[in-house]
């Protein structure tokens, strides 16, 4: 439970800073709030990947080849 209350505080931190740089306008609060938290999870997801692609690189493990069985078009 300890991540969701981390996460809240990363969106509400980055819905501020939002909010400072739109000049801190009023009645946008709930604008504020959704894109600060779409701009999180863009950010948790990218962390999420990078941190599986270091582990698999770590196990000796390699990203999936191309399917050699692919039709190939004959050269004319």
């Amino acid at each position: 439970m300890a991540d969701v209350g981390n996460a809240q505080r990363e969106i509400r931190k980055i819905a501020y800073r939002l909010w400072m740089e739109e000049g801190q306008p009023e009645g946008r609060d709930r604008e504020h709030w959704e894109r600060a938290k779409e701009i999180w999870n863009f950010r948790h997801r990218n962390d999420e990947a990078d941190a599986s692609e270091r582990q698999m690189e770590a196990s000796g493990g390699s990203r999936a080849a191309p399917n050699d069985a692919t039709p190939r078009r004959a050269a004319h």
